[in-house]
């Protein structure tokens, strides 16, 4: 009778395991908060359209990015060359 309880008792074990493994993944799942957002726009797609002429597009400026006053780097830049363009 030994035996048997000593076989069942690591399969009990893991199954439990997996149970609560389960369940964690499937709360943190449901729980989460969506990091995609999602907006209305008042203006129609023709009306975006009609306003984006050849010309605008053409004197268009790219938005400001993001500055930073420090950036350090974590990993030097490979010294390899590549043979192929040697």
């Amino acid at each position: 009778m030994m035996a048997q309880s000593q076989k069942l008792f690591p399969l009990v074990g893991i199954s439990l395991l997996g149970l609560l493994i389960g369940l964690y993944l499937f709360a943190a799942k449901r729980f989460s908060k969506s990091k995609v957002t999602k907006h209305s726009v008042g203006t129609s797609s023709k009306d975006t359209l009609k306003y984006w002429t050849a010309d605008k597009m053409r004197s268009a400026q790219p938005a400001p990015l993001p500055t930073t006053d420090k950036v350090e780097p974590t990993k030097k830049p490979s010294q390899k060359t590549d043979p192929q363009h040697s």
